[in-house]
């Protein structure tokens, strides 16, 4: 009896072919999901890797592969007047805007990110706002907010700056009144400020780092009334004290309301820990007395 042993080699080799290439396209999808989710999402394993790299004794230049491209990121961000986003820069997000960045495309900047924010009618940016009524302080200010949004999206930028720069004096105001220690001379204190290293000091570099510049050098920069000169079109004081004229663009709006997701975002974080943080001693307190 003869066995033709070509088709039975077919078989088998095509079935491995097929299972070679389930697996390569499987772990393809696996990387591209993993790229498309945001900075926030992934900057934790990679500090921790990093963190593991330098214990063991890496070159610089190895921990370079890791960093050097968020970094740069963040240098042009940062000269183009905005920060680090890491809930709206992906994968995908960050390689198109190094690339404007490395172009010389700043203008191109501010349109790529205005983009992302109008795109399915300010949907983002909509989503966004949403999550902002979990905070007490937005409660009587929800009209304020809808009204400003409604202001940007038609392109009443001088409407929806104004009405919004306000807020974020208010709402770090209130964090530092509920979080931060008093200081001595509250009088002089910018709460954006204290907010702002506080927010340095507890988030990753990355994010923390970008996000304090952008406050101290752009929104709440130190503006000479006796020159006039501003830091810049997005400057606090130089727009409500009515100093400057040239401050309402879409970016500039667009920064306003980002600015506020920013605060938002990480008070409701805090708010969660120190509820969570309450419950853990009440339960301790009631064992202790149990026992």
């Amino acid at each position: 009896m003869i066995v033709n042993t070509q088709n039975t080699t077919r078989p088998v080799g095509q079935f491995l072919w097929q299972l070679a290439r389930s697996f390569f396209n499987a772990l393809g999808e696996i990387v591209q999901k993993i790229d498309e989710l945001p900075l926030e999402a992934k900057q934790g394993v990679k500090e921790g890797v990093v963190h593991l790299l330098s214990r063991t004794g890496q070159s610089r230049a190895t921990l370079e592969l890791l960093t050097g491209e968020d970094e740069e990121l963040s240098r042009i961000l940062s000269a183009c007047g905005w920060w680090v986003l890491q809930r709206d820069i992906n994968g995908p997000v960050k390689r198109a805007l190094l690339r404007l960045g490395r172009e010389g495309k700043t203008a191109e900047i501010d349109r790529y990110l205005c983009a992302m924010f109008t795109e399915n009618g300010a949907a983002r940016l909509r989503e966004k706002i949403d999550t902002w009524s979990k905070l007490s302080y937005f409660a009587d200010r929800e009209q304020i907010v809808l009204d400003a949004l409604e202001a940007h999206i038609g392109g009443k930028w001088t409407l929806a700056i104004p009405a919004l720069l306000p807020l974020v004096d208010g709402l770090t105001r209130r964090f530092r009144k509920d979080y931060l220690r008093r200081s001595k001379n509250s009088q002089k204190v910018i709460s954006a400020k204290k907010f702002a290293d506080y927010y340095r000091r507890k988030q990753p570099n990355l994010f923390g780092k970008s996000f304090a510049r952008f406050v101290r050098e752009h929104m709440f920069a130190t503006f000479d009334f006796h020159s006039g000169s501003s830091p810049s079109t997005i400057n606090r004081h130089a727009i409500l004290h009515g100093e400057i004229f040239d401050y309402a663009t879409e970016a500039n709006s667009l920064r306003v309301f980002l600015l506020l997701d920013t605060i938002s975002q990480f008070v409701q974080v805090v708010e969660r820990r120190r509820k969570t943080s309450g419950n853990r001693n009440k339960q301790t307190q009631s064992t202790n007395a149990a026992s």
